[in-house]
């Protein structure tokens, strides 16, 4: 954490707040739990006039063992509209950022640099209806895409194509009848189908 900021946590005249930003290919919402907060070119509101309010923030923690850090975050927002393109499920896997900072209680701006608490995406969004209607946004880091098993990642010009659109240098490559699979095991009865690292052989005669 940056030490102006840590200094400042000990004087009683210092906020505590946290700042949301998400940004997809249709908005970028930037709201703060302490009001209008200026953060160099960027401003966090307390409440987005077209898109909310920033209902709760999790505890964050480190994932434990093979886990990877989940988070839940809710945003309240004012009418269907918002509700509507909030909970958009398009926007599976954009970026989402939470920082804690530090504010000066007489001038309001900050003190020192946020800290980051949370970087991570949009894994779904989940829909509380109650008395008010509030998206939950459950979130993973990006790690999380790590533990995914890659069965499907192969050596082909598909899958080749999936990742760069256009890129046809495995178009018209022979000897790609066999399947290589990248980060998994080659499933029983193919008969191989990987490549084997370089370094010679044993039996090579060095004399």
């Amino acid at each position: 954490m940056d030490a102006s900021s840590v200094a400042a946590r000990k004087q009683p005249v210092s906020w505590i707040v946290q700042l949301l930003e998400w940004t997809t290919a249709d908005f970028t919402i930037r709201l703060s739990t302490g009001g209008f907060t200026p953060w160099g070119e960027k401003i966090f509101l307390a409440r987005d006039l077209t898109y909310g309010a920033l209902g709760e923030l999790p505890t964050f923690e480190d994932g434990i063992d093979s886990q990877t850090t989940r988070a839940s975050l809710t945003i309240i927002p004012p009418d269907q509209t918002a509700l509507a393109a909030i909970a958009d499920r398009k926007h599976k896997r954009s970026l989402i950022q939470v920082w804690d900072a530090t504010l000066d209680g007489d001038t309001g701006f900050l003190i020192g640099e946020p800290d980051l608490l949370f970087r991570g995406m949009i894994d779904f969004p989940r829909l509380v209806i109650g008395e008010t209607w509030e998206v939950v946004l459950e979130c993973a880091t990006e790690e999380a895409l790590l533990n995914e098993p890659n069965e499907d990642r192969r050596l082909s010009n598909p899958f080749h194509q999936s990742v760069w659109p256009g890129e046809t240098g495995l178009a018209y490559v022979t000897g790609l009848g066999r399947k290589v699979y990248w980060r998994a095991n080659t499933p029983a009865g193919t008969g191989g189908g990987g490549y084997s690292s370089g370094g010679g052989g044993n039996n090579a005669n060095l004399s």
